[in-house]
């Protein structure tokens, strides 16, 4: 039923089908008077061979107009970069590569110091706590052994035998 439509007509459905989408492939149809099978089929034909439309112009044209061009310059750098299509960078790779080699030695030197000294810093701390530790066990000694020589307390019930301050001993020795 397509065979009736000119090529050109074809392409303006075609080509307003694709445009408004599928939702008004109805109204298309109906504005054309032609059915929207004829529509859809149209426009899947058209989005085939779009690609091709260009190719074949392009091969065309490329072929019709071949030119060469012949550039001169002065600048050889300038030149070698249109040449191959890249220009050079004259990188100085000796002393690129002893910075860089220098750089993370000293970020290794770095990060290998911040190590030892936590660890430094956490020996510390365990020793100072260890030692403060020992230290308060001694002074709660001493306060108990200060308790029992300055109080009055029994040693030995059965035997008769008690405790009286450190103080009233030594005077009551002294007097006697």
């Amino acid at each position: 039923m397509s065979e009736k439509f000119s090529s050109e007509f074809k392409a303006k459905v075609a080509l307003e089908a694709v445009a408004q989408g599928r939702s008004v492939i109805e109204k298309i149809a109906q504005k054309h008077d032609v059915s929207e099978d004829d529509v859809v089929e149209w426009a899947a034909q058209l989005q085939d061979e779009a690609s091709r439309i260009f190719t074949t112009e392009t091969a065309h044209a490329d072929v019709a107009e071949v030119e060469e061009v012949d550039i001169t310059t002065e600048n050889e750098e300038f030149a070698g970069a249109v040449e191959h299509g890249v220009m050079s960078d004259n990188l100085n790779y000796s002393k690129l590569i002893f910075w860089s080699t220098l750089g993370t030695s000293l970020v290794i030197i770095f990060v290998i110091g911040l190590v030892y000294f936590s660890q430094y810093s956490l020996f510390e701390a365990q020793k100072q706590v260890s030692a403060q530790s020992g230290y308060s066990e001694i002074q709660e000694l001493k306060a108990e052994q200060d308790q029992e020589l300055n109080s009055f307390g029994v040693v030995d019930l059965e035997e008769g035998i008690y405790r009286i301050p450190i103080d009233s001993a030594i005077s009551r020795i002294a007097t006697d």
